[in-house]
């Protein structure tokens, strides 16, 4: 696979342009995604949840159109022997359409590279960003598992004609008045942790 290519980022940079409404949005940069978070009224514990706490991602299709979803948690260390970890969601799930039809043409990834091996793990580049001034809270930069990557792979492939650039927006919309939320999220089958 080709080298990846990432903007270089730093904390405190403003980034633009600005998202239009806060949320996350998952996209491909070369042979990596990239997750950006832009949330408003950012706590200290998300922040720190992002950087250091625990991803728990999610894959679900719904009417022919993939969905990564995430979910962060914050894992308290075990106090004594035998007195297991305990984890809290700083993040509840957030549920990011992603249809190939959203990738320009010219800059497809190579996913034929990914499915040739088998054991390769997606990388992942995450950007939380407070909204609306957007700028950069916190970075991180982690895999999901191989089985999470295939599976990927395989419902982009598998959804690639179901959505024009056109007839994307439409069914998002129609997907999201259908679906309460949590419940795209809840509904994923397909699921990892962040470095697998």
């Amino acid at each position: 696979m080709t080298e990846p290519y990432l903007e270089k980022i730093s904390i405190g940079d403003r980034l633009s342009p600005a998202q239009e409404a806060e949320g996350a949005r998952f996209s491909w940069v070369a042979d990596s995604c990239e997750l950006h978070i832009s949330l408003s009224n950012l706590k200290a514990a998300e922040i720190r949840g992002i950087k250091q706490g625990v991803f728990e991602f999610g894959l679900n299709i719904i009417d022919q159109m993939p969905f990564v979803c995430f979910r962060v948690f914050e894992v308290s260390k075990a106090q004594g022997f035998g007195k297991p970890k305990t984890a809290k969601v700083l993040l509840p799930w957030q549920e990011c359409p992603f249809h190939l039809s959203r990738i320009d043409p010219e800059i497809l990834p190579h996913l034929d590279e990914f499915r040739a091996e088998p054991e390769a793990r997606l990388a992942i580049a995450t950007i939380l960003t407070d909204w609306p001034s957007m700028t950069v809270q916190a970075l991180r930069f982690f895999t999901v598992s191989p089985f999470f990557t295939q599976k990927l792979i395989e419902a982009l492939l598998s959804t690639a004609v179901a959505y024009t650039r056109e007839s994307y927006v439409d069914a998002v919309h129609r997907i999201y008045r259908t679906h309460p939320v949590n419940a795209i999220g809840e509904g994923a089958r397909v699921r990892c942790k962040s470095g697998d």
